[in-house]
């Protein structure tokens, strides 16, 4: 789940660093597709949250983030070199395809923005290689995951005895039934005996935070789903997120869902996905730890649960199958 800095939670000021005068002008260095085309299709916007490192901009039910580099690319994301200045949430901001005005002191300029785009995914290995994976990372997420989200509790392994919180409790049977969703809609000879609404419903929104537990997971089940091509699955989830109750959670993370669902995932998240499909545990660990405090394994627990059955179901079929699909 990603959280507002304790620092931040009432004043929510960003703080960085370069010279205090009026005027500051920032150039933006990349650009996600779905950032340009916010910066053409709005006029107006609103600073909807601030953090240390970025803030999001708001028209709608669209968002934007502008970060600094270190914060990674994104389809949503501008990124520049962040300077010294104040922002609170609901200040009012001009927006248009060439620059960004916030307030009377800084203007961020598009006019030689790069475009960002993941990579096309790697080549996956075989389905008995991936399930291999699988049990590396559950055995490191319930080892480094943090108690907070849900990693920890959903990749355990049998064995362990520690009792879940509150939050992996709950968790425990909503993600029991998606599973069971994505068993038989994987198998193409099954009628699924439960329908994906009811299993996606029951996790968006689940848990604090302004992209809760369960949000981030479907994320990473939306990500691998498009990784290794299972297409059929994929729309199915995606239409099933679109097609969810609002209000089920938060407009930001109603945003990052349906950015997932249209098959944009950022570049961290990417890169721990294509780590995994690629059986580069360590370096999956890494992409992961940069995502949030807890969101990037919560996305981990996604991307490992859908894999072990997208795998298992690959391993019924003939031995070309995988590789040709």
């Amino acid at each position: 789940m990603m959280r507002l800095d304790d620092r931040h939670a009432d004043a929510a000021v960003l703080s960085l660093i370069v010279p205090d005068h009026s005027g500051i002008v920032i150039p933006i260095l990349r650009s996600g597709a779905l950032a340009e085309k916010f910066c053409r299709d709005v006029s107006s916007a609103n600073v909807e949250a601030v953090f240390d490192r970025c803030f999001y901009l708001r028209c709608g039910d669209e968002f934007i983030c502008v970060g600094a580099p270190d914060i990674g690319n994104g389809p949503l994301t501008l990124i520049g070199n962040l300077g010294h200045f104040e922002l609170r949430p609901g200040q009012p901001a001009a927006v248009c395809d060439w620059h960004i005005t916030i307030g009377s002191s800084v203007r961020f300029t598009l006019s030689h923005t790069e475009l960002w785009r993941p990579p096309a995914w790697p080549i996956r290995m075989p389905p008995a290689r991936l399930i291999d994976t699988c049990a590396t990372l559950a055995r490191r997420a319930a080892i480094n995951a943090p108690e907070e989200g849900l990693a920890r509790y959903v990749c355990d392994l049998p064995e362990a005895s520690r009792r879940p919180p509150p939050l992996g409790r709950v968790a425990g049977p909503r993600i029991a039934m998606f599973e069971r969703w994505l068993s038989s809609v994987l198998d193409a000879h099954t009628t699924p005996a439960v329908a994906c609404r009811e299993a996606v419903q029951g996790l968006v929104g689940l848990g604090p935070g302004l992209t809760p537990s369960g949000d981030d997971f479907l994320v990473g089940a939306l990500a691998l789903l498009d990784a290794i091509a299972e297409r059929a699955a994929h729309a199915a989830l995606a239409r099933a997120i679109v097609d969810a109750a609002p209000g089920l959670t938060t407009p930001l993370s109603t945003c990052f869902l349906r950015t997932a669902a249209a098959g944009h995932v950022g570049e961290a998240l990417h890169r721990a996905v294509s780590s995994v499909i690629t059986g580069d545990a360590d370096a999956a660990v890494a992409a992961v730890g940069k995502i949030g405090h807890s969101s990037g394994w919560d996305m981990m627990a996604g991307v490992v649960t859908t894999l072990r059955f997208a795998a298992a179901a690959r391993m019924q079929q003939p031995a070309y199958a995988f590789a040709l699909s």
